[in-house]
């Protein structure tokens, strides 16, 4: 829109403002605003419920005690009264944490238990006496603890890891290995070994760190309660390695010497691994014992040892031809 020279620019937004249709629209606004009120306070004032929550704090802990199973830290409470009142509930100061004192609840089998009883007494003197508390949740409010007694046990990795074909686990790296755990002796004397939330982690090809919670236990408190883990993988390679035959188990004043002396056992290893993985790392056996039980003209042979980071080894041949000999 133009203003016209010598028009002064308010005098033009006046006009505009309250020519008719727009007078017409600000008295709309006005009594839609006005009835807006009326309902609001309306509603304000009618009886409904609502939830609050509580935060729940267990106070006068002494420092010889670990709590190993926490109270719930929040409770949540269904509470009738009009609406306004609600709001100054919800938006206000008036509702505060419920502190629960350790020594008032405490018992010596090393279970706390919080009467639902005391705690709608406690939020009665919280609550204005028009307010009615509907329901409670959760209806029981319990707590464990332990004199400071603990062990350390040994963490376990739960789950599939698995890495990319051609792929696998080199090296697994978990830190801690082992948890503090804080219980009744009871409790402390039942646990061998603890175990990871179950995970899943598949088809990667390169180191991979991640942070696993351990399995909760009721009436246990872990430190720390996750494990960190690092998975190494590595590519898989073949190669081919001449292992010496050795004869066990021989009665004195005999030799066995089989043909060839040497079997080729074909390893798969890591790419890393694999340069270093010598014939001295492998024993093959022949057992005399197996030989003279079961007279043939070949004897079994077995891969009795294979070194660490093998993957898969297996021998070319099961069975060699054989000959003993007397050394008197």
């Amino acid at each position: 829109m133009t203003i016209p020279s010598g028009v002064k620019p308010y005098k033009v937004i006046k006009d505009f403002l309250f020519n008719v249709v727009n007078k017409e629209f600000f008295v709309f606004l006005f009594f839609l605003a006005v009835s807006a009120g009326f309902w609001f306070m309306t509603v304000l004032n009618d009886t409904t419920e609502k939830e609050i929550a509580i935060p729940v704090q267990l106070t006068g802990v002494p420092t010889n005690i670990v709590i190993t199973e926490p109270l719930p830290d929040t409770i949540r409470v269904v509470v009738r009264d009009k609406g306004f009142v609600l709001i100054s509930y919800m938006h206000g100061d008036i509702v505060k944490p419920l502190k629960l004192n350790f020594a008032s609840f405490a018992r010596g089998t090393g279970k706390g238990y919080v009467p639902i009883s005391e705690v709608q007494k406690m939020l009665g003197s919280m609550f204005y006496a028009s307010s009615k508390i509907v329901t409670i949740k959760p209806e029981k409010l319990e707590f464990q603890f332990s004199f400071g007694m603990s062990k350390m046990v040994k963490a376990h990795i739960d789950g599939i890891i698995r890495p990319a074909d051609t792929y696998y686990i080199a090296r697994t790296v978990m830190y801690p290995d082992s948890v503090k755990i804080y219980a009744s002796q009871a409790v402390l004397d039942s646990i061998k070994e603890l175990f990871t939330e179950n995970i899943e982690l598949i088809g990667f090809t390169d180191t991979v760190t991640q942070d696993i919670p351990l399995k909760k236990i009721k009436g246990v408190k872990m430190v720390p309660d996750y494990i960190k883990a690092t998975f190494y993988p590595d590519m898989l390679t073949e190669k081919i390695i001449q292992v010496p035959i050795v004869s066990v188990n021989m009665p004195e004043g005999l030799a066995l010497r089989t043909f060839p002396a040497k079997v080729n056992v074909k390893v798969v290893a890591g790419r890393s691994r694999i340069d270093v993985i010598r014939p001295e790392n492998f024993s093959v056996e022949v057992d005399y014992a197996d030989v003279a039980s079961n007279p043939s003209d070949k004897c079994k042979i077995i891969l009795r040892t294979v070194p660490k980071g093998v993957a898969n080894a297996t021998l070319e041949m099961q069975q060699v031809d054989y000959l003993i000999e007397s050394l008197r």
